[in-house]
C-alpha cells in the first residue's frame, strides 16, 4: 500500500474529506446544547457591575424566596477563594473580596426554569466599594498605578540579549524606530462557553464540555471538589462550535462553575453563557504596544534591532501560569524570521481591568510580526531594494543562527515561500505599476513573512490503537478536533502506518475514561505531538496484529505482513485473513487494546540571563502577498487578493491545509481591519454581534490563494510539523504594507478602519 514511508505514500499526502463532513453538512452532529439529561437544572452565573472593587457584602435573601430556584452560591460559602487553576493570580470562579474586571462573577444560580433563575439575578444585592482602574499595560507598570496583586501588576518579564547593540546600530547606515499598537480581539466562536456537570455518585462526577483541554479540565475539576484522583472525574468532549484557542482557557471556567453547582445541589446542572458574557467574561488576544528599532547596512544587511513590547494580560492569569503562550511567543517571535547579529528585546506582560489574555490563533505572534514586518518593508523602502528580495537576502535558511541564537539544521521553507508568493502574484510586474485606477482609487502591493515554533508544547501527548469488534481500527489520542481536520490527519498517520485502508480508521470524540492523555489541542501541536504518538503507537499495533494473526493461521508472525487490511503469508499465496476474522477470535467486549505509545517532545533549552538558546523543537515559515485598492476620501479598502505560501513540513491532507491557509487569512484581515474590543476604564462598549464587527463573506475577496511549501522534518510524522496557527500571523503586516505602497503612509494602530485611514492621510 504505503511506500515511502518517510514521506507519506498511499494516504498521508493524499486529500481525504474530514472524517465528520456528512454529520455536519446534515445537522446530525451532537452539540452540548442537544444534551438534556433528566432533572436537569439551570445555571447562571451573576457578573459584576464594576471593573475594580471590594465586594462589601452580596444579599441573596430575597432570590432564595423566588419558586424554582434550587441553590445560590456566592464567595462567602467556601472558606478559600476557589480559583480557575492553582495560580494564585487565576480567575476566581466566584469572587470573594474583590473584582479584578466586568467578567467577574461574584454568584451562581441553580434554578429548575430559565424564568426562575433570570428573576433570581435580579434579586441579589451586592453592595461594592469602587476602586481605581487600570486598562494600559505601559501605564499600569507606573508608581501611581492602582496595583491588583500584592507584589505589582507586572506578570513576567522576559528578555532576549545577543552580541552588542551600540556596535550593531554604529554599523547601520540606516535605521528604522516606531511604535506599533494592536487591540484586545474576540475570538467570536459561533458556540459560547457551555457545560454540563452532573453527580454519578458522592465521589464521581461527569462533565459534558466544549472545550480544546480535556484533561485539564478533568484535573481542575477534581480539585476543586476535593475528589481523591482524576479518574473519580469522567469528562465527555462533545463537538466544539468552534475555538481557535479561546477554548483552552474560557471553556475551563463554565466546566468548574457548573461543577460546583451540581455539587450543591446534587443533581445535574446545565450552564451556558450568554453571548454578550462571552464576550465580556472570556479570554482575549492580548492588547499589545511594540516599539521597534531596527538598523541596516546601505547594502541591506540587518545589524540590529532592539524591541519593547508590552502585552495587556487583563486581570487575571490563564492555564500558562506565569509564562503564557502569548508572553513567549511575543519574546521569541518578534525579531521575525530573519539573520540579526546585535538583538536586544523586552516582553512585559502587565495586569490591568481589562478581560485577560489568552490563547488566539498564533497567541503573540500577530501582534509583533504586525511591527517587525513593517519595520522589515521600512528598511527596504529607504534603501532602495525589493521588499521580497530583501528579506530573502536576509532571511533564516538551513544552517544559520535565529536572532536567540538557535542554529537551524532542517525544515527551513522561508526562502521558498518567498519565492513561491512572488510569482503567483505577480509581484514584479505589479510592484511598479502606476498606483491611481481610473476610478480614482489607489492601488497597492505588500508583501510579509512570519515564523512560527512548533514543537516544546508544555505537555506529551499519547495514543492507544484499539481493534473493535466489527473489525475496525479505533485511534484514540485524546486531542480535540475543533474544525481543523485532526481527527481526519491522525486517521491517516494511522491508516498510513499499518497499512491499513483509510476507511477502516476510526476516532470518536475525547473521553478521558477511554482516551489517553492528549494534552492541549492547541499550539500547532496536534499533528507534530499527537501525530507522532499515533504513528509509534500504530507501529507497535501492525506488530501485534500480525502475532495474533500468527496464532489463527498457525504461521510464524515473521512470515506475515499486513497489505491494504489483510494479514497475509510472505510465502504461502493464499494465506491469509481478514480484520474482521481477527475481531472474532480474540475482541471479547467492544475493543481490544493493541498498542499504546506517546510523543515526547525534547525539553525547551534556553539561557535565563540571555534568552539564547532553542526555546522550540521546529519552526514553520510563511509568506503572504496582498494586494488591495484604497478610496483615500472614505477611507475605505477592497482586498484584490492574497496569496499565501507556507511550509508545513508535509501536508498529510493537503487539502486540509490549504482550508487552514484560507481560514487563517480570513481571521487575519478581520485582525487587521476591522476587529476590535472597544473599552474604557475596563467597560466594554461593544459586547455583542451588533457592535463587535467581524468580516462576513462579503468582507472576503474573491482571490484568496493558499500555497503548500513542504521542507520536511525528520522528527515529524511524515516530515510533518504544525500548520494551523502561523496562517493567520502575517496578513495584517502584508495588508499594512500594500497601504504604504499606495500611499506613502505608515498605518502602525490597528484595526485600519477607514476612519482611522482618513485621519492618517490628513495628517
Amino acid at each position: 500500500m504505503a511506500e515511502a514511508k518517510d514521506m507519506g505514500g498511499a494516504v498521508v499526502g493524499t486529500v481525504q474529506p474530514f472524517i465528520d463532513t456528512k454529520e455536519k453538512a446534515t445537522g446530525e452532529t451532537f452539540y452540548l446544547d442537544d444534551i438534556v439529561p433528566e432533572k436537569v437544572l439551570i445555571g447562571r452565573a451573576l457578573r459584576t457591575t464594576h471593573a475594580h472593587a471590594i465586594i462589601v457584602s452580596v444579599d441573596i435573601e430575597q432570590a432564595k424566596k423566588i419558586p424554582g430556584i434550587v441553590c445560590i452560591l456566592t464567595g462567602n460559602d467556601f472558606e478559600d477563594e476557589l480559583r480557575m487553576t492553582e495560580h494564585v493570580r487565576s480567575t476566581p470562579l466566584i469572587a470573594k473580596d474583590r473584582v479584578r474586571y466586568m467578567g467577574d462573577v461574584v454568584a451562581l444560580i441553580a434554578a429548575e426554569t430559565n424564568e426562575a433563575a433570570d428573576e433570581a439575578l435580579k434579586k441579589i444585592v451586592v453592595e461594592y466599594k469602587v476602586l481605581k482602574v487600570t486598562d494600559d499595560p505601559v501605564e499600569g507598570l507606573k508608581k501611581n498605578a492602582p496595583i491588583l496583586f500584592p507584589g505589582g501588576n507586572l506578570l513576567n518579564h522576559g528578555k532576549i540579549r545577543k552580541g552588542d547593540l551600540n556596535k550593531g546600530f554604529e554599523l547601520s547606515d540606516v535605521v528604522v524606530e516606531k511604535e506599533y499598537k494592536t487591540p484586545a480581539i474576540d475570538h467570536f466562536y459561533l458556540e459560547v462557553e457551555s457545560a454540563i456537570a452532573m453527580p454519578l455518585t458522592d465521589r464521581e462526577f461527569q462533565i459534558w464540555g466544549s472545550t480544546q483541554q480535556p484533561f485539564l479540565v478533568r484535573q481542575n475539576v477534581a480539585r476543586i471538589l476535593g475528589l481523591v484522583g482524576e479518574g473519580a472525574v469522567r469528562f465527555k468532549q462533545t463537538t466544539p462550535g468552534g475555538a481557535f484557542g479561546g477554548k483552552s482557557e474560557a471553556s475551563l471556567d463554565v466546566c468548574l462553575r457548573a461543577s460546583l453547582l451540581a455539587r450543591a445541589s446534587r443533581r445535574p446542572v446545565k450552564l451556558v453563557y450568554s453571548r454578550e458574557e462571552s464576550m465580556i467574561g472570556s479570554t482575549k488576544r492580548h492588547p499589545s504596544v511594540v516599539r521597534s528599532r531596527l538598523g541596516s547596512t546601505k547594502d541591506g544587511i540587518l545589524m540590529a534591532c532592539e524591541i519593547e513590547i508590552w502585552l495587556d494580560k487583563g486581570a487575571y492569569v490563564a492555564n500558562g501560569g506565569d509564562t503564557p503562550p502569548a508572553f513567549k511567543r511575543a519574546l521569541y517571535h518578534s525579531p521575525g524570521p530573519y539573520q540579526i547579529p546585535n538583538v536586544r528585546v523586552d516582553v512585559y506582560c502587565v495586569h490591568s481591568n481589562n478581560p485577560y489574555g489568552g490563547q488566539m490563533r498564533g497567541p503573540g505572534c500577530p501582534q509583533v510580526h504586525f511591527a517587525c514586518e513593517q519595520q522589515i518593508d521600512e528598511l527596504s523602502s529607504l534603501l532602495k531594494i525589493d521588499p521580497i528580495h530583501f528579506r530573502i537576502k536576509n532571511g533564516l535558511q538551513k544552517k544559520t543562527k535565529t536572532a536567540w541564537n538557535q542554529v537551524l539544521n532542517e525544515s527551513v521553507g522561508l526562502v521558498e515561500s518567498l519565492k513561491k508568493v512572488e510569482n503567483v502574484s505577480d509581484w514584479k510586474l505589479k510592484k511598479n505599476r502606476n498606483q491611481l485606477e481610473t476610478d480614482g482609487r489607489l492601488r497597492g502591493i505588500g508583501v510579509a513573512s512570519c515564523l512560527y515554533g512548533t514543537g516544546n508544547a508544555y505537555s506529551p501527548a499519547e495514543a492507544h490503537v484499539f481493534l473493535t469488534s466489527k473489525g475496525k481500527i479505533q485511534v484514540a489520542a485524546g486531542v480535540v478536533d475543533f474544525g481543523q481536520g485532526s481527527k481526519t490527519v491522525l486517521n491517516q498517520i494511522a491508516s498510513e502506518t499499518l497499512d491499513i485502508p483509510f476507511e477502516q480508521i476510526m476516532m470518536e470524540n475525547v473521553d478521558t475514561s477511554l482516551d489517553p492523555f492528549g494534552g492541549t489541542s492547541s499550539s500547532s501541536r496536534i499533528t507534530m505531538q499527537g501525530g507522532k504518538a499515533v504513528f509509534n503507537a500504530s507501529i507497535k499495533a501492525k506488530d501485534e496484529l500480525l502475532r495474533l494473526a500468527g496464532f489463527l493461521l498457525e504461521a510464524n508472525p515473521e512470515d506475515l505482513e499486513l497489505f491494504d487490511g489483510v494479514v497475509r503469508s510472505k510465502s504461502l499465496i493464499g494465506k491469509e485473513i481478514n480484520l474482521q476474522d481477527i475481531a472474532k477470535g480474540f475482541v471479547s467486549d467492544e475493543l481490544k487494546l493493541l498498542a499504546a505509545s506517546d510523543s515526547i517532545a525534547p525539553p525547551a533549552k534556553v539561557d535565563k540571563e540571555t534568552g539564547l538558546g532553542e526555546p522550540y523543537e521546529v519552526y514553520g515559515f510563511g509568506s503572504q502577498v496582498a494586494e488591495i485598492l484604497l478610496d483615500s476620501e472614505t477611507g475605505e479598502v477592497e482586498i484584490v487578493g492574497v496569496w499565501a505560501a507556507h511550509d508545513v513540513g508535509k501536508a498529510i491532507n493537503p487539502m486540509g491545509v490549504l482550508q487552514q491557509i484560507e481560514g487563517g487569512v480570513y481571521m487575519g484581515l478581520g485582525f487587521c481591519l476591522m476587529e476590535e474590543i472597544v473599552q474604557k476604564d475596563g467597560v466594554m462598549s461593544n459586547p455583542d454581534m451588533h457592535g463587535y464587527l467581524a468580516p462576513t463573506g462579503l468582507d472576503i475577496p474573491d482571490c484568496i490563494k493558499g500555497y503548500i511549501v513542504e521542507d520536511h522534518y525528520s522528527n515529524g510524522p511524515y516530515g510533518a510539523k504544525g500548520v494551523g496557527e502561523q496562517v493567520n500571523v502575517p496578513t495584517a503586516a502584508a495588508v499594512a504594507n500594500a497601504l504604504f505602497d499606495a500611499t506613502g503612509k505608515r498605518f502602525t494602530i490597528l484595526p485600519l478602519s477607514p476612519d482611522r485611514i482618513v485621519e492618517n492621510l490628513e495628517k
